[in-house]
């Protein structure tokens, strides 16, 4: 089991990080680019398991040798690559922003970015992933997290006498785990390494097959035309969105695996070993490092013009202009410097860990200050809090003496936020119930939502203080989530009702059960109505400048009063309907009704009202209660009469 170069791996790599680039660069024939990542786990598991086995077979493996050789190859381009983005996020981010970057820095170093992009994926906050620096970095925790286990896995399989059966047991589990846990979590099978598993072995499988089976030349070039025609084929007919996505990517990794089986003789490999393949395969590794952040600050730092033609040409040469010299003078300078002498592989480890630990420690110490605030102006900052959403340090109950309760959704951090003033003035504090994005009404539960458990739990908590107390209760949802197709009823009941999306049968009747036994208990319930769409994203770092400038978010288009009624009206008929039931405990506040003049606006005297698509900013609540602080008074003030 000699090992060579092998030109048609590195081609296989060249339309691997190819595919990648061209779909994050967004180019519509490669929605399916995204499969060169399952390339490079195959191209991984075949070669690393060859050097392993070689190395067994010649009793020359240990896990000292194994694990130094690795980080050689892998963590000082990785490294670079994290400064160089910290770096520019320290120059042209605002502190909101370069916190989440620091943080993925963070979890970039530390090997575990995919866990946390998993784990950040279940939150209702969780950032947009064009807003996210390093995110192409889950690729590369999830790899090492492979080369943690996957050597101790060959030692036992190789005692055994059985390492190709345990790789085909190990592929198989990991297939139907991942196939498995997709029903439920659809993230955990992208993003966690025991599910890509599989993919690491269909490389690994090759090896058996050129020891025992090497293909006639009529063979090899069917696998070969094969297998490239598969990856191809998969980077322009597959979608991210496609269900059965972990079983559908076989296809790809087959391909690849079919392609390294054939060999580099075949008339096909041929068109992926000219020499421009070859190079783009020798540099993969580096470009495939520079490439999203380079797409990344190209888009925040000039808008729209990077996603043209011309735009894309420029971001393109920039990834090759940083990759080339990466290559030279970071990858190959580790690759091809001496190895520790014999015993030195505890010290090359331990000064190792302290670079990354000593990194980490700077860029976890940003997060921690909030993204270094300092580095903007104090009139720069005040704009950048104002276009933010409230934070904890934004809302304070104003006193211990408990006179209104806030039940809901996210939502309720506006008004809690909003009304700050008001409760101060009457000596009032407040309690709040319920979760981010979870529908809080009587039985009702997110049909289709890994934070389903979360969103019952979080109801039954809020459900529980109406029972107990009688104080004057704020409810406030974004209603509009929670249609016919979103909710079910974890009783059970309401089953004939259909699953239509925009219409609100199940949200009505959970409500009024709701509303029913609140005003039983004695509450007097304020029902805020629904919030009004601003009709585009919302990309809330491009809100708000760093240091350096960078293109600002164009506006959102206007949206006339007339079209926000049409938007709103089934919603309000639900509420209106429930406060007619109730009309002396129970009041409807329309906030199209103050939001909205002729035009319900967006950003006023250059501030931005919303910090998403759903959410209002500081300047929008505070806009917003400006214009209807006389409703809130006279409902929490007659609160405090009736006490």
């Amino acid at each position: 089991m000699t090992a060579h170069f092998r030109n048609e791996i590195a081609g296989l790599r060249a339309i691997a990080v190819i595919g990648v680039v061209l779909f994050h660069l967004k180019v519509v024939a490669f929605q399916g680019g995204f499969v060169g990542v399952d390339v490079f786990f195959v191209i991984s598991g075949y070669l690393i398991t060859r050097n392993i086995l070689r190395d067994l077979d010649t009793d020359r493996f240990s896990f000292g040798g194994f694990y130094v050789r690795r980080t050689r190859r892998i963590l000082p381009a990785l490294i670079f690559t994290v400064a160089l983005t910290y770096l520019l996020g320290a120059l042209w981010c605002s502190p909101l922003m370069f916190l989440d970057l620091a943080k993925e820095c963070t979890h970039a170093l530390l090997s575990i970015a995919n866990i946390q992009y998993w784990r950040e994926s279940h939150q209702y906050f969780a950032p947009n992933s064009d807003e996210l620096a390093l995110l192409h970095f889950w690729s590369l925790s999830l790899e090492e997290q492979f080369y943690l286990i996957w050597p101790l896995f060959i030692v036992l399989a190789t005692k055994m006498g059985r390492p190709y059966q345990a790789i085909a047991a190990a592929a198989i589990l990991s297939l139907l785990g991942a196939i498995g846990v997709s029903k439920t979590d659809p993230l955990a099978a992208f993003f966690l390494m025991p599910f890509r598993i599989f993919e690491f072995a269909a490389g690994a499988l090759v090896l058996p097959l050129e020891v025992r089976f090497r293909p006639a030349k009529a063979i090899a070039e069917a696998l070969s035309a094969g297998g490239i025609l598969c990856i191809v084929a998969s980077m322009l007919l597959l979608d991210s969105d496609m269900p059965h996505l972990e079983a559908i990517v076989l296809a790809p990794c087959l391909g690849a695996a079919a392609t390294i089986w054939a060999g580099e003789r075949t008339l096909a490999s041929k068109i992926i070993t000219n020499p421009v393949m070859v190079a783009l395969g020798a540099i993969s590794y580096s470009l495939y490092l520079c490439h999203w952040p380079i797409i990344f600050f190209a888009r925040f730092i000039f808008g729209g013009i990077a996603d043209t033609l011309s735009g894309m040409v420029a971001t393109t040469t920039c990834m090759l202009v940083v990759a080339v010299p990466m290559y030279a003078f970071v990858e190959r300078r580790f690759i091809q410097s001496s190895p520790p002498p014999k015993g030195g592989s505890l010290k090359y480890a331990a000064g190792l860990a302290s670079v990354i630990l000593g990194f980490a420690a700077v860029t976890h110490l940003t997060f921690l200050s909030r993204g270094f605030a300092w580095r903007l102006p104090a009139v720069q900052s005040e704009q950048v809090h104002l276009q933010s959403f409230p934070a904890n340090a934004d809302i304070v109950s104003p006193s211990t003496r408990i006179g209104v309760e806030f039940i809901g959704d996210s939502l309720v951090l506006e008004y809690e936020y909003g009304l700050r003033s008001i409760m101060q003035q009457l000596r009032i504090g407040f309690r709040s119930a319920g979760g981010s994005g979870c529908p809080i009404f009587d039985h009702a539960a997110p049909s289709r939502s890994a934070r389903r458990d979360e969103c019952i739990e979080a109801r039954d908590g809020a459900l529980q203080q109406i029972e107990t107390t009688d104080t004057p209760i704020i409810y406030a949802e974004l209603w509009r989530l929670y249609d016919d197709a979103s909710i079910d009823y974890d009783d059970g009941t309401a089953q004939s009702i259909p699953s239509l999306k925009g219409a609100f049968k199940k949200l009505q009747l959970a409500l009024e059960a709701t509303i029913e036994k609140a005003v039983t208990r004695g509450h007097r319930v304020l029902l805020l109505g629904a919030q009004i769409d601003p009709g585009c994203f919302i990309n809330v770092p491009r809100l708000e400048q760093g240091p350096l400038p960078h293109v600002p978010q164009p506006p959102c288009p206007v949206t006339t009063r007339d079209a926000a009624e049409r938007a709103v009206a089934p919603i309000d008929r639900v509420l209106e309907s429930i406060g007619a039931k109730w009309p002396d405990r129970v009041t409807v506040l329309r906030p199209l009704d103050y939001f909205c003049d002729s035009e319900c606006p967006v950003v006023i005297n250059g501030l931005w009202l919303y910090n998403s698509r759903i959410h209002l900013s500081l300047a929008g609540t505070d806009y917003m209660m400006r214009r209807s602080e006389d409703v809130f008074r006279r409902f929490l003030a007659d609160g405090e009469a009736r006490r």
